[in-house]
């Protein structure tokens, strides 16, 4: 996550947050299966997925590239989702989750996700950078689906945010 999160930050500059185009996929190297990108649709109401790495379709069952999120996410997850996403946008802030992950799917996982907003002109927000990393499988039979932590920290905080979570 750390990986993403620099590049991200060094990519923005002086821009109020990084497009689509200036995410450079050979300086994310090793986390490439984790990372997703999609582009809010305002008449859909959701997102649609324009790629994700190896591990994210696998997930899902195959590419969720070209995909509304509605697609592949269903029912009250999408709903949860779709909110926390829209939240991205709306607020211009960076998601970061932890606790169980992949909830609307049957391979439920401990992890992380960071979800970072995307702007084609450099100014209004209307896409999503993001990456889930999993640990192993959990059991719901031990674990409570309200286990999941989320935190939204504005754009303009997260170079301090960075700073005082791991030091100059």
């Amino acid at each position: 996550m750390r990986t993403l999160l620099t590049h991200y930050l060094e990519v923005r500059g002086d821009k109020r947050m990084p497009s689509r185009r200036d995410i450079d996929p050979a300086c994310l190297g090793p986390v490439l299966p984790i990372i997703w990108l999609s582009e809010y649709e305002p008449a859909a109401g959701t997102f649609r997925y324009r790629l994700a790495g190896e591990e994210v379709n696998e997930i899902f069952g195959g590419s969720v590239a070209g995909r509304l999120l509605s697609d592949f996410v269903a029912g009250d997850r999408f709903l949860v989702v779709n909110k926390n996403f829209l939240r991205v946008i709306h607020d211009e802030a960076a998601l970061l989750a932890s606790g169980p992950i992949y909830r609307c799917t049957d391979r439920i996982a401990m992890g992380e996700r960071l979800v970072l907003p995307l702007s084609s002109d450099g100014v209004a927000a209307d896409g999503l950078l993001g990456a889930t990393a999993r640990s192993a499988l959990v059991d719901l039979d031990v674990i409570s689906m309200n286990e999941q932590t989320s935190t939204f920290v504005p754009i303009d905080d997260l170079e301090r945010a960075v700073k005082s979570a791991v030091g100059d």
